[in-house]
């Protein structure tokens, strides 16, 4: 006669010297193997109170000894953390944040194992999750139990020394590398059949100009030179709480001044003279940016019938940097360009699809790119 008891309660059973046997797994041994505690008793009540006993002194001392849950001392990492990112950071951090309590809430934070922390990470890729939301939930896992290991709660992070970690998410680096650009195809079919009107006049103008489409969101007419050869980016939009705002630009070297080539300024211009009253792109409410989200929905539904690939509109950027980079472009005027930090991450940007920029080198020339302009 046996018994497995759910939620991992372990198991109960009868063995053949009338006695009853029970088991309880408590964690992971430093080999990955499961810890498990037997108790042996005559009577099944007797092993039900052995178990309960076991359970009960654990909590016991883990309380004595003031050891925060996950989720209480995840939670208090995230308010400590305020003071230290920008509001809109700070409040992007609540999604990835709620994931790992789900995961660990419960648990206290001396008991989560290497082993642990693989397996979760491990069920997302399962998932399907992207590597941007994975690789997010392991470095705010890395964050919140290093400064457990700072305040002395546990000796070593598991979250840093697990061992999984490195071979799992080598081949998930090259999804970050493999961003796409337009091939020279889609573009044509871009500027030709794109409507002549805000939406369609700024997803040109992102190709052209290499915007994060929270900076297209925060133009003014007067960030455009009235013959639209510049454009000024000294802000971006952010989101603080599910609301948009204007906020500084994602980096310091992201304030710059964009130069637009001869052949795409009426681009620019149509922006400054057909845009908002206060902001180009604004809500219902003059002056209140719209957000993020609803321009690319609308982007999407604009792109939908047309014979390209959904691409984001992050991908117009990616487009712009590829062309630069193909038309000889050192790569560090690339990264001043597109406001990047440093070359590191303009890097990221240039591991484009192989086969797209095979077929966007064989056409791309200066007196083809002339002629996006006069097909509108």
């Amino acid at each position: 006669m046996s018994g497995k008891r759910s939620h991992g309660e372990g198991s109960i059973r009868q063995v053949k010297n009338g006695k009853w046997h029970g088991q309880l797994m408590d964690g992971y041994h430093e080999n990955g193997k499961r810890k498990i505690v037997s108790f042996t008793a005559n009577t099944k009540s007797e092993v039900l109170r052995l178990i309960n006993e076991y359970k009960l002194n654990k909590e016991k001392k883990a309380t004595e000894q003031n050891i925060p849950t996950f989720s209480a001392w995840a939670d208090q990492w995230y308010k400590d953390y305020k003071t230290q990112v920008a509001a809109s950071t700070y409040s992007g951090y609540q999604y990835t944040l709620k994931l790992l309590k789900q995961a660990f809430g419960n648990r206290l934070i001396s008991e989560i194992l290497p082993i642990d922390i693989n397996n979760y990470l491990n069920s997302l890729i399962a998932e399907g999750w992207s590597y941007s939301k994975i690789h997010k939930c392991r470095v705010m896992l890395i964050q919140i139990l290093d400064w457990a290991v700072q305040n002395r709660f546990i000796s070593n992070n598991p979250a840093r020394i697990s061992k999984k970690l490195r071979s799992t998410f080598s081949n998930q680096i090259d999804i970050v590398k493999s961003k796409d650009s337009f091939t020279e195809e889609e573009i044509q079919i871009l500027f030709d059949r794109l409507p002549n009107d805000l939406l369609g006049n700024s997803v040109r103008l992102l190709l052209v100009s290499g915007m994060r489409v929270q900076e297209l969101l925060a133009l003014t007419a007067n960030d455009i030179e009235p013959d639209g050869s510049a454009i000024l980016i000294n802000k971006a939009v952010e989101m603080v709480d599910g609301k948009p705002r204007l906020g500084p630009p994602k980096s310091r070297r992201s304030n710059r001044i964009i130069p637009i080539p001869e052949n795409y300024r009426y681009l620019a211009v149509f922006l400054r003279e057909h845009g908002g009253k206060i902001l180009l792109w604004e809500s219902s409410q003059p002056g209140v940016p719209c957000t993020i989200e609803h321009f690319r929905n609308r982007y999407l539904r604009v792109i939908r019938d047309l014979p390209v690939r959904r691409l984001t509109p992050h991908c117009c950027r990616h487009t712009y940097i590829t062309w630069l980079q193909r038309r000889g472009v050192p790569v560090d005027i690339i990264a001043r360009l597109a406001g990047h930090t440093n070359i590191g991450v303009t890097d990221v940007y240039l591991h484009t699809s192989k086969d797209t920029l095979s077929q966007a080198v064989e056409k791309l020339s200066t007196e083809e790119t002339k002629r996006y302009g006069e097909n509108i």
